[in-house]
């Protein structure tokens, strides 16, 4: 699994369809994408994820409340209650995460030029996980992207 033949492009966009066969999704994958949003077409950057293990984004670096954390996934996990508790920790990561997106649109003028970009169109991250992403097989929350969709919201008014 490799993006590699699209870094020559990145940051920037690349066809939803590439992407996801990239991944090693199928073609039902993407309609079961497009049909979680209705039928409408949706629009990812891979500068919006927070773990770059396909290909290579600086991550900014990001001062919140005070503290400097190297990115993102570091604040999101510098939060999670010490003893863990995933009850806890379900009540609190949709807010954490609503926290390290605002902050890292904020440390990044390139992050929010991209995620402007993005304007009209919905945001969907194909990736195995059904809360943050959506899984093209299983489905999914999609909520990483709500996260996004909802600052851009913000940044537009």
């Amino acid at each position: 699994i490799s993006l590699a033949p699209f870094a020559q492009y990145l940051p920037g966009w690349v066809p939803q369809r590439e992407v996801a066969k990239a991944l090693g999704y199928s073609e039902h994958g993407i309609r079961n994408a497009m049909k979680h949003l209705g039928g409408q077409p949706y629009v990812w950057a891979t500068e919006f994820e927070n773990v770059h293990a396909l290909w290579h984004f600086d991550e900014p670096i990001l001062n919140i409340d005070g503290i400097k954390y190297k990115d993102s996934e570091a604040f999101y996990h510098a939060q999670k209650p010490k003893p863990f508790d995933a009850k806890v920790w379900d009540t609190q990561r949709l807010n954490v995460m609503r926290t390290a997106v605002r902050a890292k649109i904020k440390a990044s003028p390139d992050m929010k030029d991209l995620l402007m970009s993005t304007y009209p169109h919905h945001l969907l991250s194909l990736k195995p996980d059904s809360f943050w992403g959506f899984d093209p097989t299983y489905g999914g929350e999609n909520m990483l992207a709500k996260l996004l969709e909802e600052a851009r919201e913000e940044l537009k008014a």
